[in-house]
């Protein structure tokens, strides 16, 4: 990801390599929301498993205020599950933080009985700082309360403590490592706590295009570094290492939490733009080794204000752009994270490889310029047009292009640098309601 300047200050802090990171498996995921009953709403989340699988997430997280307010009954719950296991993904399931420790037991016991229903990631409680619900003294205690019983019944599930509104960077570090330090504790010969996750919704009531390409985006890359930054010194500190390093996850995410309009071409959550944004969080999660990143949501679409899914209006649910950006890096961006650079402000690209493919993703942001392009596949090669793209595979390798004003283009070559396909995605295709378009590239 363009992030060059960064990623060096990075390096002198941080032992790990960040451009040979592999890429989480369940990286892609979403938000199970809004289903037909949900406080008391109208949803078609029933209707939409098909769009949702072929959108390729491998994660779907059960949780949220909703839920967590009115966790559904055990029939209903499992049924939900079900679904996500129907389209080949993991559920995520929150265990309400009001619930005592025998509730918190019987519910992991419940859910991981041998057999299909089996669930394997967990979290706790739903922002409880947002609106001063709890301390962060409470929200230890109730840690403490709930977690301990979920490991007593099934050491081998994963937790992650504690999904706030954004990364409170001091009450992160109390739990972290500080005078609340829940991150040696073991229960059941487990780690009691296996990851950190938290939400960011980084534009309000007033923004602008400006925000949702830059100042959004640094927010959280910024969030994203202080929380891996702190994980390391509490796996340091206790000695997690190889599988018990703790982990993060990104589980609420979108461009604002009081979106705008339904404007493709605008910058609210269904925009065009909204889509590349969520790329870009998406590229920040493979850069810094997210578990997960899921966005809010699947669908709820019926007001405008909390109008953030990934499937638009019925009856047609016509796939977004935040849709099909994220279809485009599920299926073709595996393998490691590797490092890309350009030139040009309102560009943004983000760089996999894997055994036999080089992906490389460019976002042209600009509202009306159009741009020749280079993509060097090594990190010191250089050309003379108005973009260049370098991107760190270590070949000799060139391909040459042009993308027009609000579109994103992703490449896909052999692992020696020929290309193989070209997916091209832009506003004019959004307003239209079609699907990136696919262009078999000749090869040698």
């Amino acid at each position: 990801m363009k992030r060059k300047l960064f990623v060096i200050v990075v390096l002198t802090i941080s032992i790990i390599n960040l451009s040979a990171r592999e890429i989480s498996p369940y990286l892609f995921g979403q938000n199970h929301w809004l289903a037909d009953g949900d406080e008391r709403r109208v949803g078609y989340l029933h209707q939409l498993w098909p769009q949702v699988k072929a959108s390729g997430i491998k994660t779907v997280r059960i949780g949220g205020n909703g839920y967590q307010h009115n966790l559904p009954a055990r029939k209903r719950l499992s049924a939900m599950v079900d679904s996500i296991r129907a389209i080949g993904a993991e559920p995520i399931l929150q265990v309400p933080r009001q619930f005592t420790a025998i509730q918190a037991m019987e519910l992991v016991e419940y859910f991981t009985k041998i057999g299909e229903k089996r669930v394997q990631y967990w979290s706790i409680g739903n922002e409880p700082l947002l609106r001063d619900e709890y301390t962060i003294e409470g929200v230890h205690e109730y840690i403490i309360r709930i977690a301990p019983a979920m490991k007593k019944v099934d050491p081998a599930i994963k937790i992650f403590v504690f999904d706030e509104c954004e990364l409170r960077e001091e009450a992160y570090q109390t739990l972290c490592g500080g005078r609340l330090d829940i991150t040696g504790l073991k229960q059941n010969g487990s780690w009691l706590i296996d990851g950190f996750s938290y939400h960011k919704y980084p534009n309000g009531m007033v923004f602008q295009r400006d925000n949702v390409i830059f100042s959004g985006p640094e927010t959280i890359l910024n969030m994203t570094k202080k929380l891996v930054e702190m994980m390391e010194k509490a796996d340091k500190k206790h000695n997690r290492t190889g599988e018990a390093k703790l982990m993060w996850a990104l589980t609420e995410v979108n461009v604002t939490y009081a979106n705008p309009d339904r404007e493709i071409s605008g910058y609210g959550n269904p925009s065009f733009l909204g889509g590349q944004f969520l790329a870009e969080i998406f590229g920040i999660g493979m850069q810094y080794g997210a578990f997960t990143i899921n966005p809010w949501c699947i669908s709820e679409t019926d007001a405008v204000s909390t109008d953030f899914g990934y499937l638009g209006l019925p009856r047609e649910f016509y796939p977004r752009s935040s849709y099909y950006h994220m279809q485009m890096m599920a299926e073709n961006m595996i393998g490691e994270y590797m490092s890309t650079s350009d030139n040009h402000k309102y560009v943004k690209t983000i760089g996999s490889k894997s055994k036999n493919h080089i992906c490389v993703m460019v976002m042209n942001q600009h509202q009306n310029q159009d741009l020749e392009f280079d993509i060097i596949l090594n990190e010191k090669g250089k050309s003379s047009k108005a973009l260049f793209v370098n991107a760190d595979a270590s070949l000799d390798k060139k391909f040459s292009g042009s993308i027009s004003n609000q579109t994103t283009m992703l490449i896909v070559f052999d692992s020696k640098g020929i290309p193989v396909r070209q997916l091209t995605y832009g506003l004019a295709n959004n307003l239209k309601y079609q699907a990136p378009q696919l262009k078999e590239l000749e090869t040698e």
